[in-house]
C-alpha cells in the first residue's frame, strides 16, 4: 500500500466497524444461552465464522479500484436478478417465504447481493449523466433499475428486503443534484400510500401535495402527472391491502394494537419492550436476561438481537450501540462528501443509506416504532449473507475512502 493510500486510511470508520463486530457476537453468544438453546448451540461460533469471512471480503473489496466496480456493475446486477429469479423456482422454503438457497448447512440470500449490484448500477447511470435526472423521463431509467429486484424480492416474498432497495433511489438521487421539493413530489404516490391508514392523514398529504405542486418549478404536466398518481394510489391502496400476506398484515395490525394480538402476532413486540424496560439503566449483566434465558424473547439472535442489548446493558448500553452505528454512518458520509469522483460518492451513499436504513427499522421494530419487518441488524446480528453483504459494502466505502482523491 503506497504513502498515500496509508494516509487517507480511516481508522476510526475501521474502529467502528471491528467493535459493532466483536459486539455483536458477543450478544449473540448471550442470546443463544437458554431454555430454547442448548449449550452446546454452535450458533455463536458460526457467528464468529461469518465475522472473519466478512473481514476477509471486506479486505477484498476494500482493495478493488472503485473504477473496476463501475464497470462491472451491469453484469453483477444481471447476475443477481437471475440469481433472484431462480430462488423463486428453485429454492428453500422456510416460514411462508421462498428466499435462500440451502448450501450444506448455510442458507445464501440472493436479495442481499442484489441490494449491493442496484446501487453500483444505479451510481453508475447517475454518475454518467450531464444534468441531474429531473424530470419525469430521466427518472425513468433510475426507477427501474430499482422497481425490478424489488418485484422479484417482493414475490418471495420479503417486504422488509423489497423497502430497503427502494430506500436507496431518493437519497442517491439528491446527492446527484435533484432537488428536494422534486423529489418530494416525486415521491408522492408512496407517501400518499403510506397516509392512506388514516383518512384525515391522507386529506392532509392531498392539501400539502396541492401547494407543494403549486409552487414547484416541476413543468405543469408533470406536477399534474405525480398529484394523479397519489391521489389514485391512495384510493387504491385498501385493494393492495388485500394482496399482502396474511402474516404481513397481522405483522402491522399488530403494530397498531400489539395488545389486541398478545398472543399472535403482538407478542413479538410486546416481549421486546417488556426485554428491554427491564433493563434499566444499566441492565441486568451479561448472560442474565431473564426474558431471554427463559425463551419468552422471540428472535432474539437475529431480529430482536436489540433486545438482548437492552435488557442485559440496559440503556446505557443501547445508546453505545446506537453511537457506534451513528458514528459509523455519519464517517461514511464523510468518506462519499470527501470522494471526488461521481460514481465513487454515490455508491458509497446508496451503501450507507441502505445500512442506515436496516439500523432504524431494525431497532425501532423491537421498541414497537415500525412493524416487525425480519430485517437483520447489520453486522451485528446472527447470519451469513447478511454479513457477509454488508460488510463487502463497508469495504467498498472504505476502498471509495483510500482513493477519495482519484
Amino acid at each position: 500500500m503506497s504513502v498515500w493510500r496509508l494516509r487517507d486510511f480511516d481508522r476510526l470508520f475501521f474502529a467502528a466497524i471491528g467493535t459493532i463486530l466483536v459486539a455483536g457476537v458477543c450478544v449473540v453468544f448471550s442470546a443463544c444461552q437458554g431454555e430454547e438453546f442448548s449449550l452446546g448451540s454452535d450458533l455463536w461460533q458460526k457467528q464468529i465464522l461469518f465475522a472473519l469471512l466478512g473481514l476477509v471480503v471486506f479486505a477484498a473489496c476494500a482493495t478493488v479500484p472503485f473504477v473496476l466496480w463501475e464497470r462491472v456493475s451491469p453484469f453483477l446486477y444481471v447476475a443477481s436478478i437471475v440469481l433472484l429469479v431462480a430462488v423463486l423456482v428453485a429454492g428453500s422454503s422456510a416460514g411462508g417465504a421462498q428466499r435462500w438457497f440451502l448450501i450444506g448447512d448455510f442458507r445464501f440470500q440472493p436479495s442481499e447481493l442484489a441490494k449491493l449490484a442496484t446501487v453500483l448500477l444505479l451510481a453508475r447511470t447517475l454518475a454518467g449523466r450531464r444534468r441531474p435526472a429531473d424530470n419525469v423521463l430521466a427518472l425513468a431509467v433510475p426507477a427501474l433499475i430499482v422497481l425490478v429486484p424489488t418485484a422479484v424480492v417482493l414475490r418471495q416474498p420479503d417486504l422488509g428486503s423489497a423497502l430497503v432497495f427502494l430506500v436507496a433511489l431518493p437519497p442517491m438521487l439528491y446527492w446527484s443534484g435533484v432537488p428536494f421539493h422534486y423529489l418530494l413530489l416525486a415521491s408522492s404516490p408512496v407517501i400518499s400510500v403510506l397516509c392512506a391508514s388514516s383518512l384525515p392523514s391522507w386529506i392532509a398529504f392531498t392539501l400539502f401535495l396541492l401547494g407543494l405542486s403549486y409552487f414547484s418549478r416541476a413543468l405543469l404536466l408533470e406536477r399534474i402527472l405525480f398529484v394523479a398518481l397519489s391521489v389514485i394510489a391512495g384510493i387504491v391502496t385498501p385493494l393492495l391491502w388485500g394482496q399482502l400476506e396474511p402474516y404481513q398484515q397481522q405483522r402491522i395490525v399488530a403494530f397498531l394494537d400489539p395488545a389486541q394480538y398478545s398472543s399472535g402476532a403482538g407478542y413479538q413486540i410486546i416481549q421486546s419492550k417488556v426485554a428491554i424496560g427491564s433493563g434499566g439503566l444499566t441492565g441486568m449483566g451479561f448472560l442474565e436476561g431473564t426474558q431471554k434465558g427463559l425463551a419468552f424473547l422471540p428472535a432474539r439472535h437475529t431480529d430482536f438481537v436489540f433486545s438482548v442489548v437492552g435488557e442485559e446493558f440496559g440503556f446505557a448500553g443501547t445508546m453505545t450501540v446506537l453511537a457506534l452505528f451513528t458514528f459509523l454512518i455519519v464517517r461514511g458520509f464523510r468518506i462519499a462528501a470527501a470522494a471526488r469522483d461521481p460514481f465513487a460518492s454515490l455508491t458509497a451513499v446508496g451503501i450507507l443509506s441502505m445500512l442506515a436504513f436496516q439500523m432504524f427499522v431494525n431497532i425501532g421494530v423491537t421498541v414497537g416504532l415500525v412493524p416487525v419487518t425480519g430485517l437483520p441488524l447489520p453486522i451485528f446480528s446472527y447470519g451469513g449473507t447478511s454479513m457477509i453483504a454488508s460488510m463487502a459494502g463497508l469495504g467498498i466505502v472504505l476502498g471509495i475512502g483510500l482513493r477519495r482523491r482519484l
